[in-house]
């Protein structure tokens, strides 16, 4: 018997391939890691560990970061037991003060 995951629309973080340059602000900014890079770009993981507030919007120099609302998996809010405090403060402290990027 297959499991199905429920499925509800909900804010989550969407990706322009094309306006990537594969920099890593956003995977350096995202407290859930739900952000990789892959074969040069951005790529969301897993739609469940994204938490949709968007935080690696603000440091993407191309904008090739959006929100948007569709329809995936539920956030998984166990995700939040295993950050580390620290390690959250250190990608926070990434989002307000990022690395260059030369374009």
């Amino acid at each position: 018997m297959e499991v199905c995951e429920l499925k509800r629309k909900r804010m989550i973080i969407a990706i322009d391939v094309e306006k990537c340059i594969g920099c890593g602000r956003c995977v350096n900014s995202c407290p859930t890691q739900a952000l990789k890079l892959e074969n040069g770009k951005a790529k969301l993981v897993d739609e469940r560990l994204c938490d949709g507030f968007g935080s690696c919007i603000a440091v993407c120099p191309t904008n090739a970061l959006y929100i948007e609302e569709r329809e995936v998996e539920e956030f998984d809010w166990n995700i939040l037991n295993k950050i580390d405090f620290e390690e959250f403060l250190n990608r926070l402290r990434r989002h307000y003060q990022p690395e260059e990027v030369v374009l």
